[in-house]
């Protein structure tokens, strides 16, 4: 297999743009750049492109768009061309969530100057394609926490707004910290690493009005200090899966950097090297849900976001319809990267994971689509963030599950 990293900025011209992620507001300057990181692989011909972008999420036309451009510039299959979005808080807004918005007056230009530098950082890696070794690792970090909080009389808590409940938060966190590192052949000194990790990017969250990665900005940078070489940060299902201290400030933002990327570094030595050959495979895949119903949603106990029902009602175009939406799978011999439709929530990441044929399986957050939260039906009967913004019916998220795994099934027996 060969493999190629590149990055590139795709910070708004001159640190302008709505920030995305809270209430939207200006920003006013640029505290670290915004990337995207991509990574190209060969296999007997076959190619394939991965590309991070340090965004909060993108629709669907804007990543058919992209393609089209990444296309135009290397020879890959469109369905093999694979996104997905760290989701940073402190990135332009490139969403209208309602046809009465207006779009921002950035958005047109912004949306061409990031297909001019997917096609561009997609080109840079394949150009960069080289034999390698793969080493893969995982390790433990416990710097993320669940944000439901349930209580007796079963009403939950989101624990960002009752910050005194973080050191008792005891809800269900994914702290695995998933590691692939690309080798030169005969090296273990990584020229690329690919890290995943389940947390919502918002330390400085609105805390500020300037741009910024956030956490995975700072874990790149530390790991190209530490081993000088490029990394793709990929969340995983961090829908429920917040930092220990959401809205702490750039200094929290570090902190938890240098802690993920000490840990990347140090699991190096120690990582396990694949010595079988590793079959490239990708899959990009339609499968028809359900949105929810406004009995669905009316269902829904009481929540601290009573006041959001009315909005919410409007804001569903078709409720109760059926809707095609896209998941991707990229296996790499016997690790296996799931892309997903939106936010899917911790405990269904786990899930998958569990489930799969593949000994070592990833989440992609916000990948395929932004449809919002993917929760499972349990957390609609209690209530909370998740589920009252969620855009499907509780009961076709196993549908989903479904087809995500009887794909990867599929796969995985090519590779076996």
């Amino acid at each position: 297999m060969k493999v190629g990293f590149a990055e590139a900025v795709i910070t708004p011209k001159d640190g302008r743009c709505l920030l995305a992620g809270y209430s939207p507001m200006w920003s006013t300057g640029v505290h670290d750049d915004l990337y995207a990181s991509a990574v190209c692989f060969e296999d007997e011909g076959t190619k394939a492109v991965l590309i991070s972008f340090d965004l909060l999420g993108m629709d669907a036309n804007l990543r058919s768009s992209l393609k089209d451009r990444i296309q135009s510039s290397v020879s890959v299959d469109k369905e093999r061309i694979f996104f997905t979005c760290t989701h940073t808080h402190e990135g332009p807004q490139l969403k209208v969530y309602s046809a009465e918005d207006e779009p921002p007056d950035y958005l047109e230009e912004y949306q061409d100057f990031l297909a001019l530098k997917a096609a561009e950082v997609a080109r840079e890696a394949e150009s960069r394609l080289q034999e390698c070794d793969v080493i893969v690792n995982r390790a433990y970090v416990d710097e993320n926490m669940n944000r439901r909080f349930f209580l007796s009389d079963e009403r939950n808590l989101y624990v960002p707004n009752y910050k005194e409940l973080v050191p008792i938060t005891n809800q269900f966190e994914d702290k695995e910290l998933g590691l692939l590192y690309f080798c030169p052949k005969g090296s273990r000194h990584p020229f690329g690493v690919i890290l995943n990790y389940t947390m919502h990017p918002l330390t400085a969250g609105n805390t500020s009005s300037l741009i910024s990665a956030d956490v995975p900005g700072v874990v790149r940078d530390i790991i190209k200090e530490n081993m000088e070489c490029l990394t793709c940060y990929i969340n995983g299902a961090a829908g429920d899966n917040h930092p220990k201290a959401p809205e702490g400030g750039f200094a929290e933002t570090r902190r938890v950097g240098q802690v993920l990327a000490t840990e990347a570094t140090k699991r190096r030595y120690d990582a396990f090297a694949i010595e079988e050959p590793i079959r490239l495979q990708g899959i990009t895949r339609s499968v028809t849900l359900t949105l929810r119903s406004a009995e669905e949603l009316r269902a829904i106990p009481p929540h601290a976001w009573e006041d959001r029902l009315d909005g919410l009602l409007k804001s569903l175009e078709r409720p109760g319809e059926p809707i095609d939406v896209e998941f991707s799978l990229l296996g790499i011999g016997p690790i296996l990267l799931i892309g997903v439709p939106g936010e899917l929530v911790a405990e269904l990441g786990a899930a998958l994971k569990w489930f799969s044929p593949f000994k070592r399986t990833y989440i992609m957050y916000e990948a395929t689509a932004s449809m919002g939260y993917i929760a499972h039906p349990n957390a609609h009967k209690w209530g909370g963030y998740e589920a009252i913004t969620g855009r499907f019916s509780p009961y076709s998220i196993r549908t989903l599950f479904n087809a995500i795994i009887d794909a990867a099934e599929e796969m995985a027996s090519y590779v076996d």
